[in-house]
């Protein structure tokens, strides 16, 4: 489906990465830390790289910070341990486009990587208009469908691509950040389910029978006229994107607060990082029930 290079020392968190990756059909490559990853891109361009964060020589800050430097297109996830939270912070203020706990690999690992390389494919199927699309503004009235979401974003992210706006990896944090959003809206806005709900665990995992159960619920009389509304708004200087949602819930949830070991292993909070991490301004009405993402051109 992709290749992938792998970036950890640890050997059983090798094994474990790269069987999973492996086993949703990715070629894989590993290296032990960030100059051997280096030395691999030379020689063989990944579509994407999964780094530690804690290694040595050079450690995966160290590599995203060279990676956004010289390889601006090539996306970076990276691997976050308890205790290395600030390390991912700031990796995310770099430039990697998502981050996965070590301790919510199986959960996690594979949707976020498949959802990562779609992006990627929908920002580089765009680029020939590059400059070509001029001030985009659309709006989309969506149902409470998660599969929805990566559709919807995919659409914003080669919008970007055709308005010539931004680089590759930017349009990536954008996508994810209005993902984010969406997923929020959702699940909290109008579903009003609770992040300790095992529900939201398994659905992000592609269990079927739980995103059966989630649609049932959003079809049932108490939900199912309840809409999400994305509104994007492209200018000269600035990309503007509103996502609402009709329900009683929050799409935003603060408590444990951003950046918190705690936070790090709750979806809506993981969610409220990358919007956080990758917009330049974040506005939310009292309700929490809109949130108003701004991303600055230059």
């Amino acid at each position: 489906m992709a290749s992938i290079l792998l970036c950890e020392d640890s050997p059983t968190h090798t094994v474990l990465m790269q069987t999973l990756l492996e086993d949703d059909a990715h070629e894989v490559r590993c290296a032990q830390d960030g100059r051997e990853a280096m030395a691999s891109i030379a020689q063989h361009m990944p579509e994407l790289v999964v780094t530690d964060l804690r290694m040595p020589n050079m450690n995966g800050l160290e590599l995203v910070q060279a990676l956004v430097s010289g390889q601006s297109s090539l996306p970076t996830v990276v691997v976050t341990a308890r205790g290395s939270e600030d390390l991912a912070v700031d990796a995310l203020a770099l430039g990697a486009v998502n981050f996965v706990p070590k301790n919510s690999l199986n959960m996690l690992l594979n949707p976020v990587v498949r959802q990562t390389i779609a992006y990627s494919g929908s920002d580089r199927f765009s680029q020939p208009l590059s400059g070509q699309l001029r001030s985009p503004e659309f709006y989309f009235k969506l149902s409470n469908d998660i599969e929805s979401i990566n559709p919807a974003t995919q659409i914003v992210i080669q919008a970007l691509a055709a308005s010539g706006k931004l680089n590759s990896t930017n349009r990536i944090r954008i996508g994810m950040a209005v993902a984010s959003a969406l997923f929020n809206a959702i699940c909290y806005g109008n579903l009003e389910l609770s992040d300790e709900d095992p529900i939201v665990a398994k659905v992000i995992a592609g269990d079927r029978d739980s995103y059966n159960e989630l649609m049932n619920r959003a079809t049932s009389d108490s939900y199912r006229k309840r809409s999400v509304h994305l509104k994007v708004s492209g200018g000269d200087k600035d990309t503007r994107i509103s996502v609402s949602h009709d329900g009683n819930g929050r799409l935003a949830r603060f408590n444990p607060a951003p950046g918190t070991p705690e936070s790090f292993e709750l979806e809506q909070c993981r969610g409220m990082m990358l919007i956080t991490s990758f917009m330049d301004e974040v506005m939310f009405n009292s309700g929490f029930s809109e949130v108003v993402m701004v991303k600055h051109h230059t």
